[in-house]
């Protein structure tokens, strides 16, 4: 069959094969699969075989193979990789295996004390693992990373999926693994799915999302991804009107804490940075002018800075926090995606946070979720600020009013009590 693809220029038809060899069509599907087992660039297309002529012929650079050799391959290699080609697609128990292997396809067959042979010589190797207590079969072992056969749409897809559902994986470090292999797995792809990871960032753990808001997301993430220039009706947060907006999207970034997805865009009339609450855009229209997407620019070097989504003047914070009621568990979670924060133990149940913050207010507002589990050492402003916060409070539960003025007159008209 060989022979017959080289002298035909890399195609032949299947019953012209069958009839020169005497053979059926069914023997020659099996010496196709059988070939493409040990590593031949051979297919069936439209009822003919193609190989590439340097897999059959052997010229030019080093070939993919030399026929003769892989003809007379041994039966246990070409047991042995039909196998692995199985637990790609999971585990397997040795029934599943003897009888995947004996399909006419492969013509593999053996018989079961053979074929426990083959699996303890690929577990010996580290490829395979055999199954332990409560296991469904053999698996691949996790020295083992098989290349999927994802298409680049396919890619995107899980990766949203694991954006958009993270609560599918519990351990956000498990997630992030999970990533990090479909992108390596992915090789030929690998440039695009950076861009693509660059264009969508999460900040902290994500919830479940709306789908209409997801959708937009997507469109927004591809207009980027292609530089085209959006048109859309954006609704103002104060004055409630909507007006058109023509941005140049950069990325979208998801902040847990308002649970909102955010179009990070250069605005074309401003021309500056700019952040929009997707749920606040409607009417998104991808033009064909293209833009020039910023090539400084990085999407998670930009949104790690800022501790939720508005910028500000960088800022050291050092906070210390008391570890009850699971503090520290959930402080841990929510500072996991910020590379320049440092915690550690200075005393008994006592956590020190140094962070470099990107405006306060937002950084704010989180620390007072913790209540009194949290006390601000620096800066002084941000001191001040939450001090007058719990005046403001204190003073709401007893009267029923919160006039900052009247709180300052009720205490002297000044705050030093309260700082000491």
């Amino acid at each position: 069959m060989l022979a017959m693809l080289e002298a035909s220029g890399g195609s032949c038809s299947i019953s012209a094969i069958a009839a020169q060899l005497g053979v059926s069509a069914r023997t020659v599907y099996r010496y196709v699969s059988q070939l493409q087992m040990v590593g031949y660039d051979i297919r069936l297309e439209g009822g003919e075989v193609r190989s590439r002529s340097e897999a059959v012929s052997g010229s030019g650079a080093e070939p993919r193979g030399d026929p003769a050799y892989h003809i007379e391959s041994s039966e246990p290699a070409m047991r042995r990789l039909a196998i692995l080609s199985l637990l790609t697609g999971g585990p397997a128990t040795l029934g599943r295996i003897v009888s995947y292997l004996a399909e006419p396809v492969r013509a593999l067959a053996a018989d079961e004390r053979t074929i426990r042979r083959d699996l303890e010589h690929l577990e010996s190797a580290g490829y395979v693992e055999a199954p332990g207590d409560g296991d469904t079969g053999y698996c691949l072992s996790g020295a083992f990373m098989p290349r999927f056969s994802l298409t680049l749409s396919e890619l995107i897809s899980v990766v949203r999926a694991l954006e958009s559902a993270p609560e599918a994986v519990a351990d956000p470090l498990t997630a992030a693994s999970i990533r990090s292999k479909l992108f390596a797995a992915m090789a030929p792809c690998v440039d695009r799915a950076h861009a693509i990871r660059r264009r969508r960032y999460t900040k902290g753990r994500a919830r479940r999302s709306d789908p209409a808001i997801l959708a937009r997301v997507d469109a927004l993430e591809v207009a980027s991804l292609e530089n085209r220039v959006v048109q859309m009706r954006y609704t103002d947060r104060r004055e409630g009107r909507r007006s058109a907006r023509e941005v140049e999207p950069l990325g979208l970034v998801y902040y847990w804490f308002h649970d909102m997805w955010y179009l990070v865009a250069t605005c074309c009339t401003a021309r500056e940075i700019r952040h929009f609450r997707v749920d606040r855009i409607s009417g998104i229209a991808v033009t064909n002018r293209l833009f020039q997407y910023p090539s400084k620019f990085d999407l998670a070097c930009y949104a790690s800075g800022m501790w939720g989504v508005y910028a500000g003047e960088p800022t050291r914070v050092k906070v210390h926090f008391f570890d009850e009621m699971n503090v520290l568990a959930r402080l841990r979670a929510e500072i996991a995606d910020r590379p320049g924060a440092c915690l550690s133990q200075v005393d008994t149940d006592v956590w020190e946070l140094v962070d470099t913050v990107a405006g306060l207010s937002e950084f704010r507002v989180w620390l007072r979720s913790f209540g009194s589990s949290a006390l601000v050492i620096e800066p002084e402003c941000l001191r001040i600020q939450l001090i007058e916060s719990a005046m403001r409070m204190r003073y709401m539960y007893n009267t029923g009013d919160c006039d900052i003025d009247d709180v300052k007159r009720s205490n002297g008209g000044g705050l030093d009590v309260d700082r000491r």
